[in-house]
């Protein structure tokens, strides 16, 4: 045993990054090193565009993604590839994953970060941004790494903090989508990560999505959650995509801002006959906030606000 005033620094078994796609990129580029990944069809571009832009000399493959967002995954991931899945909108996704005959999983648990679910890839990564209100932020859990982190600015994050309406946060996304760097996450959003009590988070975003399940009356909910879930969004499918869109229309109106998961991506699109299911998805689904930021009062004015519309 060495006694001295100067000791080696502790380790923790986590590695923090900028974005989750930087956690992505890391793994991909420096750890696993493969010649081809699996992406599901059904995902957000972020994923995409990094094995576009960084990794193009890697062999890229879809695997098709049905209505009830089970995943029709290869048989086995051969040696020097790679399967990313992802516990979408904080799902547990309890399917069973392919055989690995020398291949690696990789789990995308942007959506679940407060749940309590069992983990199973052989890397588990994601973004903090998906459900925490904080500028930047990735993670790997359960491995400690030593990056060297990439030279950068920093300028979307900046941006963040300077906002003073939408028009900044939308820039500072395009800034994202244009250029963006691996780097390590910054001290404002650690510090707002490590405080923050993920079961109360949990617990929130369970009550909250509940409340729309059980009492928005159109359309019909995409998944239903188990108490040990915390939802990132309520999707609800509705009957076409003219009655989607005049919904988030009319509740942009009255202040309800909301989104769709997902637009396909370009290159998926190029596949189109491949994943039907994927594009009947993007015209049908709306997502529907339910931050911890929110109360049953806010989800109980969403519901009758929907309700009134048709």
């Amino acid at each position: 045993m060495l006694i001295g005033s100067k000791l080696p620094p502790v380790h923790v078994d986590k590695t923090y990054f900028n974005f989750g796609r930087s956690a992505f990129a890391y793994l991909i580029e420096e750890i696993i090193k493969p010649n081809k990944v699996y992406l599901p069809a059904f995902t957000c571009w972020s994923l995409v565009s990094t094995m576009q832009k960084r990794f193009s000399d890697i062999e890229l493959e879809f695997y098709n993604v049905e209505k009830d967002l089970k995943c029709n995954y290869p048989k086995t991931i051969e040696k020097d590839e790679v399967l990313v899945f992802i516990h979408y909108f904080g799902n547990e996704n309890k399917q069973p994953l392919p055989k690995k005959n020398g291949g690696v999983i990789l789990e995308d648990i942007s959506h679940a970060l407060a749940s309590k679910i069992e983990y199973r890839g052989d890397y588990i990564f994601g973004s903090l941004r998906k459900s925490m209100k904080v500028a930047d932020g990735g993670i790997i859990i359960n491995h400690f790494f030593n990056p060297i982190y990439e030279k950068g600015n920093n300028l979307d994050s900046w941006l963040r903090y300077e906002a003073t309406d939408w028009k900044d946060m939308r820039e500072a996304e395009n800034m994202i989508d244009r250029h963006w760097k691996i780097r390590d996450i910054s001290s404002q959003s650690l510090e707002v990560f490590l405080a923050t009590n993920l079961d109360l988070v949990k617990k929130q975003r369970f009550n909250n999505e509940k409340y729309l399940y059980n009492n928005i009356k159109i359309g019909e909910p995409l998944l239903n959650f188990s108490e040990n879930e915390a939802p990132l969004v309520h999707n609800r499918i509705m009957n076409t995509q003219d009655e989607r869109d005049h919904i988030r229309k009319e509740l942009s109106k009255k202040g309800i801002f909301t989104s769709i998961h997902w637009p396909t991506h370009e290159v998926v699109r190029k596949y189109s006959n491949s994943f039907p299911d994927v594009l009947w998805l993007e015209k049908r689904i709306i997502s529907i906030p339910v931050s911890q930021d929110f109360n049953l009062n806010d989800m109980d004015f969403i519901s009758k606000t929907i309700n009134n519309i048709i």
